[in-house]
């Protein structure tokens, strides 16, 4: 049986681009912004932690989210990331596991996951 936790995202190309979860008390922040040297999206979230953020304090703009990330936790391949059929409600909670603060302790930031 899988844990599902509900996401909130702005931008969905193929899956959400950028998006926010929270688990065990902890948010984080999924973002995976066109590359324009790539002239694609690419292939892996760049995880971090963000402090508590209501709802109304969301800007419009959600990639200046990461310049309140109190941390940067690792990179995660987009395959990785298990969500529901839709890929706009959940995501299963296997990788918030692997990646919870606790686990990047014992590695180095900045860690590729996957």
């Amino acid at each position: 049986m899988t844990n599902r936790v509900s996401i909130k995202y702005m931008g969905f190309w193929d899956v959400p681009r950028i998006f926010i979860v929270r688990y065990l008390g902890q948010n984080y922040l999924f973002s995976s912004p066109f590359d324009e040297a790539l002239d694609d999206y690419p292939d892996s979230y760049k995880v971090y932690l963000l402090p508590d953020i209501q709802e109304h304090e969301l800007p419009k703009d959600w990639t200046t989210l990461v310049a309140k990330a109190t941390r940067f936790l690792c990179e995660v391949p987009v395959s990785r990331v298990q969500f529901d059929a839709t890929l706009r409600q959940t995501i299963d909670s296997g990788i918030l596991d692997e990646i919870s603060p606790r686990q990047a302790a014992v590695s180095e930031p900045g860690r590729r996951v996957g």
